[in-house]
């Protein structure tokens, strides 16, 4: 199924209306970018990793996100109080396996969570080769890059939206996982919902970086983006293909 800038448009316009709660089990690094991003999208963070306390924020929020950039014993069990309270509660939970790539453990660690109930994994290229063995069935695959894509039963859909400066500030990506979760908690068609999000933060990413002199300038524009995004400049910028997965074109 291909979709129109309208029908991405009018899940982000959900989104700012409605708003969602999303409890991220996401690295220290990224934690204050991710919850600026978040809440410019009207997309309301909790950040917790207190074992006494997850359970409870987890009764409260609409999505989980799962970022693996800062891993240690303690986040490891913290995760897994995440998963179970997503479970009882059949909340969307977005997998973020950061640098898997890089150690042995973690790429083990992040195959025992594709085999629970992760709706959603993030990952770039080389992350999501490691684990395509072990992504269930249904969960939706999304891989970002140059080109952000998310792989349908049938179809493929293609992201172009985007710039450098999205690459040069640490956590970015991260932040974006949070988005994900957000939008898939509102909207029940997960392939829109991943669609809608990614070209939302691209055109965002690449408003904020005409208006930028570099990346230590490109956060607080690309905030504001995210804040401001008018539908006409997010019609005009769109940048979306879609392919049947025999590599034909559906619709551009």
């Amino acid at each position: 199924m291909s979709y129109t800038a309208e029908d991405l448009w009018q899940v982000v316009e959900r989104v700012r209306e409605r708003g969602v709660r999303v409890h991220c089990l996401t690295n220290s690094v990224a934690q204050n970018i991710t919850a600026n991003v978040m809440l410019a999208c009207n997309i309301v963070p909790s950040m917790t990793s207190s074992h006494d306390e997850i359970p409870a924020f987890i009764e409260s929020v609409d999505g989980l996100l799962i970022n693996l950039g800062t891993l240690d014993g303690k986040r490891r069990h913290g995760i897994r109080l995440g998963l179970e309270g997503a479970a009882k509660k059949s909340i969307p939970v977005v997998l973020d396996p950061v640098k898997v790539d890089r150690s042995g453990i973690r790429m083990e660690f992040a195959k025992d969570i594709l085999r629970e109930n992760v709706s959603i994994l993030k990952a770039n290229m080389r992350e999501s080769a490691g684990l395509s063995g072990a992504v269930r069935e249904d969960t939706l695959v999304v891989r970002t890059g140059n080109e952000d894509a998310v792989f349908g039963r049938e179809v493929t859909h293609i992201v172009s939206n985007g710039h450098v400066y999205m690459d040069k500030v640490t956590g970015t990506g991260c932040a974006l996982g949070g988005l994900l979760a957000g939008f898939a908690a509102l909207e029940p068609n997960q392939e829109l919902a991943m669609l809608a999000a990614l070209a939302f933060y691209g055109v965002c990413g690449e408003l904020a970086a005409e208006q930028a002199k570099g990346p230590g300038s490109f956060t607080p524009a690309f905030i504001d983006s995210l804040y401001g995004l008018e539908a006409e400049q997010f019609n005009e910028r769109l940048k979306l293909e879609t392919m049947n997965n025999k590599g034909g074109v559906v619709a551009v």
